[in-house]
């Protein structure tokens, strides 16, 4: 609204308040930059709302209207308030926040009825003693002012209950606060307190103590009689030791610790019965007390960040817990793998752990490098066993063992499984699936080829970008003939895992003894190594070692896990741990292949590995039919076929067809030579309008698996065409978007500066963000794979000049400043000099360009204008991403796209916190949200409460739901029309809501669920709260977890959506799902 329009529609408002004699008037959010003088005449007003206009000054009429209660001037641009305004007597409520105040008036002390103050966001060093002689004030809001110093006379406002002095620039508090019997909210956060003063413990009545974000190096045990307290925030502090006396805090509900210098915890806090949140990230724990494990209703544990190397078994006693965490590099118990699983799983295993535990002497022992290097006959001479001279090459993988005494336990043996890996270069992509980190590894090389005809470095790289905290042990065979001559010392410095170079002799037995002594200390320092394991589960993983059973239905797996007496909670846990151990294959939450549990996994090797040296296969580049697969594996039954079948889909080592499911392409047997594709791309670039955006991937080495990984995964976007059924090879691809308008071109090339190997992508088309996007994303997933692998990612200088610079800037440097507190949007090219915008170049590929991208769909207006189908496909992607993230942080798995519809109205009560509300959920599939086909209403129980919780999260997901529009498509149970009509209509009720939330009125004792988690990173716009609140309604209103028909499903770009089938069958065009 424009200044005249504005003060016009103010002069109208102030008239008719005046005819009717109205007693509130609202004038806010006007774009005021002056107030009509006839305000003043408004003596019966009590209630005057100025909020959030240009104001610069309070217009001194005001303190004319007497029987003024609220006088609502806060989101001004207000430098000072006249003293008049001291005249009000009657004001209850005055609000001068947001605004640049240096100074408020000591006649503000006047106003005697004031009950409460808000000066916060101001520019305040000061403010004046006088305001204690506001003897009713009960509420003063100070934060984020410049205040040096609180005026001891504040002592006196006796009525006072909550008091906030946050982000200040407070030294010292004064003691004589103590003497505020009534306060019950204390918040000096953000300060430069050094001390707290033990006086503080005559606050009886409190129940929140902020003191976060200080300079605390301790606490007062005085603080221990603070019987009343509820909440106590000490995080960001150099807090050395807290007092044992914290623990007679009886009805502390909260405790925030983290970020300080703590090494230990008492184990008094196990007292604090009523605490539902202990929060210890970030500190220098080494242990954590047995006692916590009596907290009973504790729901969020945060222990990340430390440098604790196990947890005690009794915390598996918190039957409340619903957040564990616990990510550190130092962790051995729980293990990595249990780790993984969630909180749910940790309980679980400490539990089992508590009941019965011992160690298992057990690891990896894996064993690498080219094919004839005598690899095989290694082991059987470590093993004690004859040398053979004819000894038959390995193909695939055999598992053996290896036993040896303990260099430091008695009376322990170890057991190391050894893998023996076929060196054929065509077994390197699948043995990328068993090269686990946690082991040891030898690699061999024949010492009479030397160390480069054995491909040391490239086994190096690979090993680093598996397993990148293993260590190697260096193995030169045939050291009977001839000596090893390489550089150790330079490939020590290049990889530091390696251990060390023995030479050796198969034939001789010469230098096995040395390697065997190697082995042994090395096999003793590894995590695996002495790992406890809950009795029953460790009998159980013996039994399954054991078994001569290649297989078994999951029904029969369970019913044996069940006589082992491995419980019903822990049973799933054990089953992933031994699946990441390698020790089974079995996935469990994959529909596709989880009807079978497979207890052998070189089995499955052994029949992969057929395939892919199968001569039809070959031949035909890769085209696997079902009369081929017959044959291959002739000597297993049809059903396990299809279930081998399935599981090189799951491994992205095949695919089926489009056109017929009886062919699969295995993308391992592509070959190298590409089709003729320069034309179909060159051809996109012609079309008018059309746009390409590229990044290069620096990676330190390329393996098997980059990119046919890829190119299996993304099949859905093969171009069928020729014999191959598709414009790939075994290092490339050409990709098109499901609506024909973009290509995307994967490509292993060759720097020749550098002569080193690098990914490149490209997308062409009109609006390329989209597809480049989904990509990506599939790329980054492949690349993830590796858990050592490098990665640097460039992006071309857009010249604005010219096409010819060739300049590359760092990704990560450019994300860094638009991430900076004070973003950088420009930065010079060092080639071409040009000024280059940063926001511009990382456009739809980064979330702080959100807001840019936005705006643009914004000003497409038109649903059917070019971009902007592909732009909100990008948008809502982006923002369900966020709220993935944020719920896998929670632990809060749950559809998250809804709209709210009133109960038998159609449209919105004035109080709609008091209104009868439904849920709907929505199909999450980006670019085409839409209700579920049946179900998925929700009645909302308590709406003022539930709205108050979820409002950040409804604000937030309204931003991808205005851009809806009504797709039509097999989804549909009703006519195109009426659907077209509900959609429409969800929106505009969506719309009026959220406009709506912020006139809901709340009860101030609730704040506590718009508390901020600032470990969620860039996910710090979703609310946790907002998404634990979801979770808990969804799964209280639907037991079963129905929830409309919507599935959880993992994208081939490793994206989690809540789908319907329609959607699902989309992304997985020819799986068995």
């Amino acid at each position: 609204m424009h200044t005249g329009e504005a003060y016009h529609e103010a002069q109208q408002r102030i008239a008719n308040a005046k005819k009717k004699g109205t007693t509130e008037l609202n004038l806010g959010n006007l774009g005021l930059t002056q107030v009509p003088p006839e305000l003043g005449q408004l003596t019966n007003l009590t209630e005057l709302y100025l909020y959030q206009n240009h104001l610069a000054e309070v217009p001194i009429q005001l303190s004319e209207i007497s029987n003024l209660r609220l006088l609502a001037l806060d989101r001004n641009s207000i430098i000072s308030v006249p003293k008049e305004l001291g005249k009000l007597s009657n004001l209850e409520r005055l609000t001068l926040d947001r605004n640049q105040l240096t100074s408020v008036p000591n006649e503000l002390g006047r106003l005697s009825s004031l009950i409460r103050l808000d000066l916060f966001q101001n520019q305040l060093a000061s403010v004046p003693p006088e305001l204690s002689q506001l003897a009713n004030l009960k509420e003063l809001y100070l934060h984020e002012n410049k205040l040096t110093k609180v005026p001891k006379e504040f002592s006196q406002i006796v009525q006072l209950i909550i008091l906030s002095l946050s982000q200040n620039r407070l030294t010292e508090v004064p003691k004589e606060l103590s003497q505020l019997a009534n306060l019950k909210e204390l918040d000096l956060s953000r300060n430069r307190l050094t001390v707290v003063p033990p006086e503080l413990r005559q606050l009886s009545n409190l129940t929140v103590l902020n003191l976060q974000s200080n300079q605390l190096t301790e606490v007062p045990k005085e603080l221990g009689q603070l019987v009343n307290l509820t909440r106590l925030y000490l995080s960001g502090n150099q807090l050395t030791k807290i007092p044992a006396e914290l623990g007679q805090l009886a009805n502390l509900t909260r405790l925030n610790l983290q970020s300080n210098q703590l090494t230990s915890v008492p184990p008094e806090l196990g007292q604090l019965s009523n605490l539902t949140m202990l929060d210890l990230y970030g500190n220098k724990l080494t242990e954590v007390p047995k006692e916590l494990g009596q907290l009973t209703n504790l729901t969020g544990l945060y222990l990340s960040d430390n440098q604790l190397t196990k947890i005690p078994a009794e915390l598996g006693q918190l039957a409340n817990l619903t957040r564990l965490s616990l990510a550190q590099a130092s962790l051995v118990s729980p293990p990595p793998e249990v780790l993984g699983q969630g909180t749910k799983a940790m309980l679980a295993y400490l539990r089992e752990q508590q009941a019965d535990g011992e160690q298992q002497w057990l690891s990896k022992l894996l064993i690498v490098g080219e094919g004839g290097v005598g690899k095989t006959s290694l082991l059987r001479t470590l093993r004690g066993e004859s040398f053979e001279v004819q000894q038959s090459s390995t193909h695939g993988i055999e598992i053996g063992v290896l036993f040896l005494t303990h260099p430091n336990e008695a009376e322990v043996t170890m057991t190391l499984n050894t893998w023996d890996f076929g060196g054929q270069e065509i077994y390197h992509a699948t043995h990328q699936f068993f090269l686990t980190n946690r082991s040891l590894f030898l690699l061999a090389f024949n010492a009479r080829l030397g160390f480069e005809q054995g491909k040391l470095v490239y086994w190096l790289k690979t090993i680093r970008a598996n397993a990148p905290e293993s260590p190697v042990i260096l193995v030169a065979t045939w050291a009977d003939e001839r000596d090893a001559d390489l550089p150790l010392s330079d490939l020590k410095q290049q990889f530091p895992q390696i251990i060390d170079l023995y030479e050796v002799s198969n034939k001789t037995g010469a230098g096995i003894a040395a390697l065997q002594q190697a082995i042994t200390h090395a096999a003793a320092d590894l995590p695996l190594m002495g790992e406890i394991w809950p009795t029953a589960w460790l009998n159980f993983a013996n039994a399954v070692r054991k078994s001569p059973g290649k297989q078994a239905t999951p029904q029969k797996f369970w019913e044996t896990m069940g006589q082992f007496n491995v419980s019903e909670d822990g049973k799933p846990v054990l089953a992933n741990w031994l699946h990441e151990l390698g020790d089974i294959l079995f996935f469990q939450d994959d529909d596709d292949v989880n009807d079978l549990v497979i207890l052998k996994p070189q089995w499955v090797t052994e029949h992969i590995s057929q395939v892919l040296t199968a001569e039809e296969v070959i031949k035909r580049n890769g085209i696997f039919t079902r009369q081929c697969m017959n044959q291959v594996w002739a000597s297993i039954r049809p059903g396990l076929r299809d279930f081998f079948l399935r599981l090189m889909e799951r491994f992205d080592l095949s695919y089926r067809t489009l056109e017929n499911r009886d062919i699969s392409l295995v993308v391992e047997r592509l070959p190298f030579e590409p089709p003729q594709f320069q034309s179909f791309w060159q051809q996109k670039q012609q079309e008018p309008a059309c746009k390409e955006i590229a990044m290069k991937f620096q990676v330190s080495e390329i393996l098997p698996g980059i990119p046919t990984w890829f190119v299996a995964r993304q099949h859905r976007f093969t171009i069928d065409q020729g014999e191959r059924r598709g414009m790939h090879w075994r290092t490339g691809v050409l990709f098109q978007d499901r609506e024909g308008k973009h290509l995307g071109l994967v490509r292993t090339l060759r720097d020749e500066s550098t002569n080193a190997n690098y990914l490149h992508l490209s997308v062409r088309g009109p609006v390329p963000h989209n597809f480049f996007d989904v990509l990506r994303e599939g790329l980054e997933l492949t690349l993830r794979r590796y858990p050592g692998l490098k990665v640097t990612r460039l992006l071309p200088c857009p010249d604005p000049e010219s096409a010819d610079c060739l300049h590359e800037f760092d990704y990560a440097n450019l994300t860094r400043r638009l991430e900076l507190a004070k973003p950088k949007p420009l930065i010079e090219c060092p080639k071409c000099l040009a000024d280059i915008s940063v926001t511009s170049l990382l456009f739809g590929l980064h979330y702080t360009t959100q807001d840019a991208v936005i705006q643009k769909i914004d000003s497409l207006q038109d649903s059917m204008a070019q971009g902007f189908t592909e732009l909100r496909e990008l948008v809502q992607r982006e923002v369900l991403r966020e709220i993935r993230t944020a719920q896998k942080q929670i632990e809060s798995p749950c559809p998250s796209v809804f709209v709210l519809r009133p109960d038998d109205r159609p449209f919105w009560q004035k109080d709609i916190g008091a209104q009868r509300i439904n849920l709907q959920l929505y199909c999450e599939h980006p670019g085409c949200l839409h209700p579920v086909q049946e179900g998925g209403l929700y009645a909302i129980d308590n709406p003022q409460k539930w709205l108050k919780v979820m409002t950040p999260h409804l604000n937030r997901l309204f931003g991808i739901l205005k851009y809806v529009t009504p797709v039509v498509g097999p989804w549909l149970n009703i006519s195109a029309p009426i659907y077209a009509d509900l959609i429409n209509n969800d929106l505009a009720l969506t719309q009026a809501l959220v406009s709506k939330l912020p006139e809901i009125k709340y009860d101030d004792d609730e704040r506590s669920f718009l508390e901020p988690d600032d470990r969620l990173g860039h996910t710090r716009k979703i609310s946790g709260a907002a998404l634990r609140t979801l979770h808990e309604f969804l799964k209280r209103k639907d037991p079963d977890q129905v929830w409309g028909g919507l599935t959880r499903t993992t994208t081939p770009e490793g994206d989690v959506l809540w789908l319907c089938p329609t959607h699902i069958k989309e992304l997985y065009p020819t799986a068995s799902r």
